[in-house]
């Protein structure tokens, strides 16, 4: 269990190398939000489901072509010194490949996705969007399985632009990822 002090403002990094130390043997998974380090919940198998079907569809228009990396949670992305977040899946493009390191990504991945649950929507949204965008993310999903919906935002003059959006039914496409079309029916589809 978190004890509440460790994730009050008295615990606090500056430095990422820091921060790995403090959570090298501490249980669960950590992130880190503008030096203050964080506990991620796990996800629901529902979440968990989900985050495959989208990994299957990524790996095989990436890593399957050769064209990059695709990872899943938990991984640390860290943005900035101070700011470390474990996104459900991370693209990185062989030309971008310098970033990925040993133990995390260093710097912003091509694309993020993000699923929402209950304990993460209002951050996902929030400050990690903001964030995203800020460190120069290129394509942000944001995937809520309550409602079927997947948006997909595209940097442009470093802000977020919606590219697509589907609910229920109908397909998204990426930008990044050209010939990535997800038919959001078939996403959700006895989920």
């Amino acid at each position: 269990m978190v004890r509440q002090a460790e994730t009050e403002t008295t615990v606090r990094f500056e430095r990422y190398a820091d921060f790995r130390q403090w959570v090298e043997g501490r249980p669960g998974y950590w992130q880190l939000v503008r030096g203050i380090p964080m506990p991620s919940p796990a996800p629901s198998i529902r979440h968990q489901d989900l985050v495959g079907r989208l990994y299957r569809l990524f790996w095989n228009k990436i890593e399957r072509r050769r064209k990059g990396k695709v990872f899943f949670a938990p991984l640390d992305v860290k943005l900035w010194e101070d700011t470390v977040y474990q996104p459900d899946l991370v693209v990185v493009l062989r030309a971008h490949g310098e970033r990925i390191r040993e133990t995390h990504v260093e710097g912003a991945p091509d694309v993020v996705v993000e699923v929402l649950s209950a304990s993460t929507a209002k951050a996902d949204r929030g400050d990690k969007r903001q964030d995203y965008e800020r460190a120069g993310v290129g394509e942000y999903w944001v995937v809520d399985p309550e409602t079927a919906t997947v948006e997909v935002y595209v940097l442009e003059g470093g802000v977020f632009q919606l590219y697509g959006r589907a609910s229920g039914t109908g397909v998204v496409r990426s930008r990044t990822v050209p010939d990535l079309v997800v038919d959001v029916e078939a996403l959700f589809q006895a989920l």
